[in-house]
């Protein structure tokens, strides 16, 4: 009987758990438990990659949710599944990183760390899928990203960051400028 309570209470506490949830934070967790169990089976990283947050708002409030009900403890090994399934669904994982970091406004510790990893990994990987990405984005869009790209740990800027301005002063002079202005900017005197 005192297991049969003890099952009862523990199955009450997980679902109490689980309603504290948003329902795209638990299909996230079921996606990356299940792709835990079985790491290499395509399917499953394609349905973690798809449950991933698309947008700023979803990934803030999964990632990043102030009541710690979601999955901020471990968000940190969520984005890193993400980067590296990325190696392999670099076409899903790029763009997706980058719809999300353009409208984040700078770094902090944690998943945005790592999605601005993600982004600088990846492209690194593939510059071409990097630039014609941000060249879908408007110039607002490409301006907030940069932004985004150019911040670092303490607000120093990010040392990856003129990697990208080479990629770009080959590929688009004009986006190369909009990057650019990213480096110019904190150092104007008015």
């Amino acid at each position: 009987m005192k297991k049969l309570l003890t099952a009862i209470l523990m199955m009450l506490y997980v679902c109490v758990d689980a309603q504290q949830m948003s329902p795209q934070a638990l299909k996230l967790k079921v996606a990356y438990e299940k792709l835990q169990q079985q790491s290499h089976a395509p399917i499953l990283q394609v349905q973690f990659i798809q449950a991933f947050p698309s947008n700023k708002v979803d990934f803030i409030d999964v990632f990043n949710a102030h009541t710690q009900d979601q999955l901020a403890a471990k968000s940190v090994d969520y984005v890193r599944k993400f980067r590296k399934l990325g190696y392999d669904f670099m076409d899903s994982v790029l763009p997706k990183s980058i719809a999300i970091a353009k409208d984040l406004p700078t770094w902090s510790e944690g998943a945005v760390d790592e999605l601005q990893k993600t982004i600088y990994y990846l492209t690194n990987k593939n510059p071409q899928l990097f630039v014609e990405t941000v060249r879908k984005l408007n110039k607002e869009e490409q301006e907030s990203l940069a932004v985004f790209l150019y911040s670092g740990e303490g607000g120093k800027p990010n040392e990856n960051y003129p990697v990208l301005l080479d990629i770009f002063n080959i590929a688009d002079k004009r986006i190369h400028k909009i990057f650019s202005a990213q480096v110019v900017l904190p150092d104007r005197v008015l």
